[in-house]
Order: structure tokens, then sequence, then C-alpha cells
């Protein structure tokens, strides 16, 4: 059995339901919407060796981005709710930049 890289859909918020992450695998860029900070989000690099938990908040944008050019990235990923992912729930494409 072969894996395949997974990239997940990277750049969007839910507006009826928390998410959390447990994230690990490879070098992997986490982005959490922030308007307390300039740049209106916070971001951190997870390394290969690391494991991270990160949770983002109903109606708080977030990303998940494999920087690594030879790992995947693995992640599961739970919501405190059922998810319609569709465009009445979710917002897509939030980040121009990733």
């Amino acid at each position: 059995m072969s894996a395949k890289r997974f990239t997940p859909k990277r750049n969007h918020q839910h507006h009826t339901c928390n998410e959390t992450f447990v994230i690990w695998g490879a070098k992997t860029r986490f982005r959490l919407e922030n308007h307390k900070v300039e740049k209106g989000y916070a971001e951190v690099l997870i390394g290969e060796d690391e494991v991270a938990v990160a949770v983002s908040p109903s109606g708080t944008a977030h990303a998940l981005v494999n920087v690594d050019p030879v790992r995947s990235t693995f992640f599961i990923g739970c919501q405190d709710s059922d998810m319609q992912n569709n465009s009445s729930t979710s917002d897509y494409k939030i980040w121009k930049d990733l």
C-alpha cells in the first residue's frame, strides 16, 4: 500500500463548531486568526519531531500547511458538533498568501 501526500483544505473557518487538531510528522505551518496582533493572525512552525495540539474556536480562520519537502503532515481534526462542509457554514480562502 502506498501513501498519498494529502494537502488539507488549508485556509478556512467554520461558523458552527470549534475545531481541535493534533499535528505531527513534518514541518507544518499552523496559522490562526488573531485580530489582536498586527498581521491579524498568529503563526507557528511545527517541527518534524514535534507533536502539537491546536484549537480553532468557532468563527476563527485557521490553516495547516505542509512546508516539508520530504515528509507528510499527519493530523487528527475533531469538531465539537456536526459540521456540514459547505459554503453556508464555512468560509474558504481567507488568506491570499496560502
